[in-house]
């Protein structure tokens, strides 16, 4: 494992604060998502105009690929701006009433669990997607009409004109309620994609690709494009998705195998063609939000205990060993390194399923998490993750995703193939998982205006256990073994949980005099046998405790 902080944050700051600006507009993504379940009270126009399509052209997922990498040796040009005055018209709250009745969408039929609709483009989604219909080895690219849609009188989108395209397009499953169709997979954005998974509730997002983000030393994060989308319809339960990515760094093929019931798992199949070298190549990257939990609520001001999509995030390899890292929101930008050979799969958890540990409509203790595992191409590298500070809920600032060993550069043509699991469940292991940390001050009882040791920083740990391998076992002092990155570790403890009967409490106090961040790594074995998950976390001495 590597950790690391940049030190050198002047070049960084305007790096940092053009990635927020376009992740406060990708993570806005998800509000129409989560609208689009409410009536369309208010919405005038009838939309549901019949979908107009191109002209049938021959389609195969090696046609796909010779695309790829033909567009590769051609000069990278973002697809322009289609109609720039008419949607800088159109702004988040006019965007969030455009929507296509999904009666008017591809593939409809009663009961059905895969009608697709489209997104409007509008001033946060600019650039247009090429969507096609896949059906006997042809596709026919839909048109765009205004007519699709509906949308409030005198919107700004009726000056659209009729050949911009869309922004994406989002899958609806059967009606749960009458005249509430569902979505649950949306593609818009970049290469954004996110399922509400099988607790109905939009939160984390995944991406195809992820390039130099966190990188340092003046390279800029890119953010390539599905710039054109084949969709076939669902059959036997699967929806077959294929998309061109384009970059000025790389080129891509991907093929999205999508199963909704009894959960949402996509079979993720890509191959990339490289234009330049890359320092940091993230695949099957992950991007989710994390503001603060109960011990540094104090801080922000909130009413709310805890905000956040994602609280922590799960490694499994594959000699059985499990690695657990509760999410931080850092003073700066934050980077872990987990080296790895061929992981199990990794993911971005929400533990905490509690309505109270949130106390909001928004229905945190709902959001998915998103397990990766994969299925080929991941001999050698290491899972990433890395933290963005963040003032709010409307950025998202947590990434994670699996980088290779290997250098990667121009003229590399690589192919990977893994799952992801959308799901309010976490894959099993037969380890005991943490389950709640909290940090505060040992209880030290100097007399008044004396303190021994100045420069000391005292912090009491405490680490809350739960699962299958601590029934029966008579937890020791001596079976925590704890490791830090400065400071030392005084006064272990074990206490039996008082309300779970699988649980353990783990306390100890940290004393240090460096200001720096910590990192400490907790492990839990007894005779031999690991009996917990490893847990490696990171605080910092002077902060996240109310002031004395």
């Amino acid at each position: 494992m590597r950790f690391g902080t940049p030190c050198c944050l002047g070049a960084m700051e305007m790096k940092m604060l053009n990635r927020r600006a376009l992740m406060m507009v990708l993570g806005a993504a998800a509000l129409p998502l989560r609208a689009a379940r409410a009536e369309d009270d208010g919405i005038e126009g009838p939309g549901g105009e019949p979908i107009a399509y191109g002209p049938a052209e021959g389609f195969s997922w090696e046609a796909l690929l010779a695309l790829a990498a033909a567009r590769r040796a051609e000069p990278y040009a973002p697809r322009p701006d289609p109609a720039p005055e008419a949607l800088a018209a159109i702004g988040y709250t006019q965007h969030n009433h455009i929507r296509q009745p999904v009666a008017g969408g591809l593939f409809p039929g009663a009961g059905r669990d895969g009608v697709v609709t489209f997104f409007h483009l509008g001033e946060l989604f600019r650039r247009p997607v090429r969507i096609h219909v896949v059906e006997g080895g042809e596709a026919r690219e839909v048109l765009y009409r205004r007519g699709y849609f509906r949308y409030p009188a005198g919107s700004p989108a009726a000056a659209v004109p009729d050949d911009v395209g869309f922004a994406g397009f989002r899958v609806h499953e059967p009606e749960r309620r009458p005249g509430q169709p569902g979505d649950w997979l949306a593609f818009l954005g970049a290469s954004y994609f996110r399922s509400s998974g099988d607790l109905q509730q939009y939160g984390i997002s995944a991406r195809g690709l992820a390039l130099e983000t966190g990188a340092f030393d003046g390279v800029d994060e890119e953010f390539p494009d599905f710039t054109d989308f084949w969709i076939e319809e669902m059959r036997g339960g699967v929806m077959r998705i294929h998309a061109l990515m384009q970059g000025p760094s790389v080129t891509g093929a991907y093929r999205f195998d999508v199963s909704h019931f009894p959960k949402t798992v996509m079979t993720v199949t890509c191959r990339l063609f490289l234009r330049r070298d890359v320092q940091r190549l993230g695949i099957a990257p992950l991007t989710s939000m994390y503001w603060y939990s109960q011990e540094t609520r104090w801080a922000q001001g909130d009413f709310r205990p805890e905000v956040h999509d994602s609280d922590g995030l799960l490694i499994h390899d594959r000699r059985g060993g499990a690695i657990w890292r509760p999410l931080t929101n850092p003073k700066e930008l934050s980077f872990a390194s987990f080296l790895t050979e061929s992981p199990e799969g990794f993911g971005l958890m929400q533990r905490d399923r509690d309505y109270a540990s949130y106390e909001d409509s928004v229905a945190f203790e709902r959001r998915p998490n998103l397990w990766v595992v994969p299925l080929s191409g991941f001999e050698r590298g290491s899972v990433q993750l890395i933290e963005f500070p963040t003032q709010s809920e409307y950025a998202d600032n947590i990434a994670a995703f699996y980088v290779p060993e290997a250098p990667v550069r121009a003229g590399d043509v690589l192919e990977f193939r893994y799952r992801l699991h959308w799901s309010g469940a976490e894959p099993p292991r037969p380890l005991a998982r943490m389950v709640a940390h909290r940090l505060g001050r040992p209880h030290r009882h100097y007399p008044p205006g004396v303190n021994p040791q100045p420069d000391r920083l005292e912090r009491k740990v405490v680490l809350d256990y739960s699962g299958v391998a601590l029934p029966g076992v008579r937890l020791k002092p001596e079976d925590v073994a704890v490791t830090l990155g400065h400071g030392t570790v005084h006064a272990i403890r074990v206490e039996r949980s008082v309300d779970d009967p699988l649980g353990w409490r783990v306390i100890f106090d940290v004393f240090t005099t460096e200001t720096e961040d910590c990192e400490a790594i907790v492990k839990l074995s007894a005779g031999g046998v690991t009996l917990a998950e490893t847990v490696v976390f990171r605080f910092s001495p002077e902060d996240g405790l109310l002031p004395l």
